[in-house]
């Protein structure tokens, strides 16, 4: 049987690439040119951004649902609160903060910026990754508690995708319980690249994939042949992805009304991506020797929160100070990404130094 770590560093390597993608994907909707983002560049980042990024995030979480070390149910639900309220503390640096400054010290940068990303409320009110994170991981532990058999998280996922687009967009007239409605099944478009829709990551269809990582790493846990596992699972994602672009070819109206809100095949499409590329990483872990870009990801894939973190925060920075918003070229947009994974790579390295240092800083919680 192979070792555990080998495990582990699949994941970690579908992972750290995620993280990349994630950068690239923010860089391109946030700074680029309408002309880059949907030029043969810009759609190559975009499905980068798009498959192989967040619903990676999302099912590597389930899938290490089964290898943490946390199992106590008020510490898993006490965790989920904290990544909520960490989803906040990064609203108010990457969107209130920045707002409020160029607005005080640079009133011609600050009517240079779109109105939905001038809005202090909205930008601080926004529904992102860490929101739904969170929820996630406090749904993970009321699973855990109750010990759910995976073929009813199986059903469940299945149950979510089908239902979600029935939910979207569901309010009471009441601002603050919608607020909290906006959470499950909000939808709220915005013409801006940069913000996208305000409810980013609905738990109405997300959870989805995060249900179908805890099936696959409850299969990987109790396997035998790990290899066989990775295989099987590659090969089923992709008759889904097949069958999902059958479906959605026919009936491409029904399945998405944006990336954050997409049907049940385009859901399920997006999962058989996701097990094509864990498949693909766990056939890297066995065929490819160590080497320092496998560490880099792997690096980052440990450090996912505080990057997540540091590279919008910089981002938006640089797009409210400097660069604005949706107005450079091919050249600036491919220079910026490789500064942008650069300055968060090393703004995070000397956040450890300083953390190891004895400094009172926060710990990187990352979703794991």
């Amino acid at each position: 049987m192979p070792r555990s770590e080998d495990r582990v560093l699949a994941i970690d390597l579908a992972r750290g690439l995620a993280v990349l993608f994630m950068v690239w994907i923010h860089v391109l909707i946030t700074f680029s040119t309408p002309q880059v983002m949907h030029s043969p560049f810009g759609t190559i980042i975009e499905f980068l951004g798009g498959p192989p990024a967040a619903p990676v995030f999302m099912a590597l979480m389930g899938a290490s649902f089964y290898y943490s070390r946390h199992t106590d149910f008020r510490a898993g639900v006490l965790r989920g609160v904290r990544i909520i309220a960490l989803g906040y503390v990064l609203n108010f640096l990457r969107g209130v903060l920045p707002i409020v400054l160029v607005g005080k010290l640079s009133p011609a940068a600050y009517a240079a910026i779109p109105p939905d990303v001038a809005d202090c409320v909205e930008a601080f009110l926004e529904l992102d990754i860490l929101q739904f994170a969170g929820l996630a991981l406090i749904v993970m532990a009321v699973i855990r508690q109750i010990r759910v058999n995976k073929y009813l998280l199986l059903a469940a996922a299945v149950a979510i995708a089908v239902v979600a687009p029935l939910l979207w967009g569901i309010g009471t007239g009441v601002p603050v319980l919608d607020r909290l409605l906006d959470l499950l099944w909000g939808d709220k478009p915005s013409p801006v690249p940069a913000v996208g829709n305000f409810v980013s990551f609905p738990f109405f269809p997300w959870f989805a994939f995060v249900l179908a990582g805890m099936v696959f790493g409850n299969t990987l846990t109790k396997s035998d042949d790990i290899d066989r596992t990775f295989r099987r699972a590659g090969a089923i994602g992709l008759a889904i992805i097949v069958a999902g672009l059958a479906i959605t070819t026919v009936h491409p109206d029904r399945q998405t009304t944006d990336y954050y809100h997409s049907g049940p095949w385009a859901i399920a499409q997006m999962t058989g991506i996701v097990f094509v590329v864990l498949l693909l990483c766990n056939v890297a872990i066995r065929h490819i020797r160590p080497n320092p870009a496998f560490e880099t990801l792997f690096y980052w894939s440990r450090n996912v929160n505080t990057i997540y973190l540091i590279q919008w925060v910089l981002i938006m920075w640089v797009a409210d100070f400097a660069l604005g918003f949706a107005a450079v070229s091919y050249g600036a947009t491919v220079g910026i990404m490789a500064a942008m994974v650069i300055a968060s790579h090393g703004i995070n390295a000397l956040y450890l130094r300083l953390r190891r240092s004895g400094a009172p800083l926060p710990r990187n919680s990352a979703v794991r």
